[in-house]
């Protein structure tokens, strides 16, 4: 009608997602005070053989899904890996399978976008995805769970990961998190990959 206004909202913006938002804020604001994530998620290889609380699991991807993505084309896929599809991703790789059978956790991540992934759109898909990774490790590392994010080091053609869990044909491998209680608990004070360039080598202030 003239001379009346309406705000239209998007439909991400509903109140099922925003109780998912408040649920993690109390969550990280609990669990403030012993891990700092940003200091204390490094890769991690070794790990107990205790198993991860499904809820930390499903904390971790709500977390996922709240990273940044321009025209929210939610390009991120998530599989959650149990023994019959661990059994099979450990096999890939003769070499690697003992190493791979003592990861209590998988996670395998695609990103299906609609673009060809050199270009513009296809490129936002990617880094959304990759930023909705690191989401989900950080959350882990908030409630004391070690990860890691493996591509290339999995030793396997990124083809047969995406055929154990059923990937659709659209989807491009982003990795395999490997995740669970580390053999070492997570510290803020662990040591990180000395960066060559450092900040002052990538940093430019412009006037």
């Amino acid at each position: 009608r003239a001379g009346t206004s309406r705000i239209r909202r998007h439909p991400v913006e509903t109140s099922s997602y925003f109780a998912t938002k408040m649920k993690l804020v109390l969550a990280f604001a609990a669990g403030a005070a012993a891990l700092d994530p940003l200091l204390a998620r490094r890769s991690v290889v070794k790990y107990d053989a205790k198993a991860v609380d499904p809820a930390v699991t499903q904390r971790a991807l709500e977390a996922a899904i709240l990273a940044p993505n321009h025209f929210l084309s939610e390009p991120w896929r998530f599989y959650t890996c149990g023994p019959e599809t661990k059994a099979k991703l450990c096999g890939l790789n003769e070499d690697k399978r003992k190493m791979a059978e003592g990861v209590p956790e998988w996670l395998v991540v695609t990103c299906a976008s609609e673009h060809a992934l050199d270009e513009k759109l296809g490129l936002e898909d990617h880094a959304a995805v990759a930023c909705a990774t690191q989401n989900f490790m950080l959350s882990l590392a908030a409630d004391g769970v070690g990860s890691k994010w493996m591509t290339g080091a999995l030793g396997a053609a990124p083809e047969d990961v995406l055929a154990c869990v059923g990937a659709g044909a659209d989807e491009k491998l982003m990795g395999a998190i490997w995740y669970g209680y580390p053999a070492k608990a997570l510290a803020e004070d662990a040591k990180s990959p000395p960066r060559k360039k450092g900040l002052d080598g990538v940093l430019t202030a412009c006037p």
